[in-house]
């Protein structure tokens, strides 16, 4: 695992992006509805806060293998979140 700070800032860049796409198809493209366009971004902000707060500390965990473990779950928790997310990006612009 690398290093916690690594990782938080991580989690603020892909979060960003997410915004940033999500305030794009808002305000740029035609059609879009705000009101889901606002719900996709206040739960991108959610996910942002959520996952840094579980970065910080993995529970108080002392066993290497355990904290290796937690970060692999955090990681994977991410990642499905991230791709759940940009598909509802990806269902606005429809």
């Amino acid at each position: 695992m690398a290093k916690r700070r690594i990782l938080k800032k991580d989690i603020s860049y892909v979060a960003g992006d997410l915004f940033s796409e999500a305030l794009v198809c808002k305000l740029y493209i035609p059609g879009v509805d705000s009101d889901k366009a606002d719900a996709v971004m206040s739960r991108i902000l959610d996910m942002q806060d959520e996952y840094i707060r579980r970065a910080n500390r993995p529970d108080g965990k002392d066993n290497k293998a355990r904290v290796k473990e937690y970060y692999n779950k955090l990681l994977a928790d991410l990642q499905a979140e991230v791709n759940a997310i940009a598909t509802e990006i990806g269902e606005l612009s429809k």
